[in-house]
C-alpha cells in the first residue's frame, strides 16, 4: 500500500503520493498545489461535513468551472431537477441515501456550503445519470485486469468529458470511520467514481453503463462512494449490489490483503458477482449473464464508444505472448489509439467530446 500510483494522462509519468510540491496547510488539512504532471491534491481529516466542506472551499474554483463550461448540460439537469417529475425522483433518492448513508448525504452538503453554490446544484451533479438518463454524455472508462502467481494488477483509463481536463483533482480523506482512502475526482462529484483504495487493502474504479431509464433507488455515486469505506472485500461486494439501485454500473473491486478481485455489475433489481483470474477486461456495456439482456441498457452507446474500445483491447491482449503480460505492456493498450475516436485512449474530435483524464 506504500505506492499509489495515478497517471495524469495516459502514457505521462506516475504520479506517486505524497510527492514534493509545495504544500499549504491548515489544520487537520494540507493542500499540493497541481503541477504539469500532477494533480492538485488534498488530504483531509473530519467529520463528514467538514471533509465536503474543505473538498468545496479548496476546489471551489474547479467547481464553478465545471458548470460553467458545461452550462447547457448543467442547466438541463436543474430543468429536470425543478420539474414535477424530476423533483420526485430527486426526492426519493435523496430520501433513500439520507437513511442508508447520511455521511455520504452531509459530505455533499459539505461540499455545497464550501463552494458557496446551492445545494441543488450539486445533487444534481451527483445524480445526473438518474435524472437525466436521455441526456447524452461521453464519458468511457476501459480497464484490465491481470493476476498470475505472484502479482495482481488493476489497469484503467478514467474517461469522462474534455472539459474536465485540467480541473480534476485527487484527495486523501481520513473519515470517523478511520478508514482512510484516496481517490481521484471529478469536481462537484462525490469521491468513489473515480479510480480509488482504502487503508484496509480495497481497490475500486468504476465503468459507467448507460441506460435510457431511472429508477426509485439508491444513486450510484452514493454507492461508489460509500464502498471507500468498506473494510474487507465482502462488505465492499455487500454495499455495490445493495437494493434499491436506482441505475446501473459496473464496479471492479479487489482486495490486497485477501488478493482477490471481483467484477460486479448491477442493474436496478439484480446483479452479477464474479471472481476473475487471470486476464479480464471491460469497457462500458453489460457483459454478464444475468445483466446484459437489461432492456433499458443505452445500445446507441454500447455500439458506438463502447464496443469499439472492447474489440481493440480483445485485439492487443490476444496479440501478446502468455509471459508478457506485464504493467508496460497493458498500459500500452490503454495508450491505444486504434479505432479513434472510440479508442483505448481517448481524445476529442469534432462533437465527440470524450478524453482519457487519467490512468491508474
Amino acid at each position: 500500500m506504500k505506492r499509489r500510483t495515478f497517471l495524469k494522462t495516459a502514457g505521462l509519468s506516475s504520479f506517486y503520493l505524497p510527492q514534493f510540491f509545495s504544500c499549504t496547510k491548515k489544520k487537520s488539512m494540507t493542500y499540493f498545489e497541481p503541477t504539469d504532471k500532477r494533480f492538485a491534491h488534498l488530504e483531509i481529516i473530519g467529520s463528514y461535513r467538514e471533509i465536503g466542506y474543505q473538498i468545496g472551499h479548496v476546489f471551489k474554483k474547479n467547481i464553478k468551472e465545471i458548470i460553467s463550461r458545461r452550462i447547457e448540460w448543467h442547466s438541463g439537469l436543474i430543468n429536470i431537477l425543478k420539474s414535477r417529475e424530476g423533483r420526485m425522483l430527486s426526492d426519493k433518492l435523496f430520501e433513500l441515501s439520507q437513511k442508508h448513508f447520511p455521511n455520504v448525504i452531509e459530505e455533499i452538503k459539505g461540499m455545497a456550503d464550501g463552494a458557496g453554490i446551492h445545494f441543488d446544484d450539486i445533487w444534481a451533479i451527483n445524480i445526473k445519470s438518474e435524472l437525466g438518463a436521455v441526456i447524452k454524455e461521453p464519458p468511457g472508462c476501459s480497464s484490465i485486469f491481470v493476476k498470475d502467481d505472484k502479482n495482481m494488477w488493476l489497469f484503467h483509463n478514467e474517461d469522462g468529458h474534455t472539459a474536465y481536463k485540467d480541473i480534476m483533482f485527487t484527495i486523501k480523506v481520513t473519515p470517523p470511520s478511520g478508514v482512510s482512502y484516496i481517490s481521484m475526482v471529478y469536481p462537484g462529484t462525490i469521491t468513489g467514481n473515480g479510480p480509488s483504495l482504502n487503508s484496509r487493502g480495497i481497490v475500486q474504479t468504476t465503468n459507467y453503463i448507460g441506460s435510457t431509464k431511472s429508477e426509485i433507488g439508491l444513486p450510484r455515486y452514493v454507492l461508489g462512494r460509500a464502498i471507500l469505506e468498506a473494510k474487507d472485500l465482502n462488505e465492499a461486494i455487500q454495499i455495490a449490489t445493495f437494493e434499491p439501485r436506482a441505475y446501473p454500473y459496473h464496479h471492479h473491486l479487489a482486495s490486497f490483503a485477501e488478493k482477490r478481485y471481483t467484477s460486479i455489475e448491477t442493474i436496478p433489481g439484480t446483479s452479477d458477482v464474479k471472481y476473475q483470474n487471470g486476464i479480464y477486461f471491460h469497457t462500458n456495456h453489460l457483459l454478464s449473464e444475468n445483466t446484459k439482456d437489461y432492456k433499458f441498457q443505452d445500445q446507441e452507446y454500447k455500439n458506438s464508444s463502447s464496443l469499439s474500445r472492447y474489440i481493440v483491447i480483445n485485439e492487443k491482449l490476444n496479440q501478446l505472448e502468455p509471459d508478457n503480460l506485464q504493467p508496460n505492456s497493458m498500459l500500452s493498450i490503454l495508450s491505444s489509439h486504434k479505432s479513434k475516436p472510440y479508442s483505448p485512449c481517448r481524445h476529442p474530435q469534432e462533437d465527440i467530446l470524450g478524453q482519457t483524464l487519467g490512468t491508474a
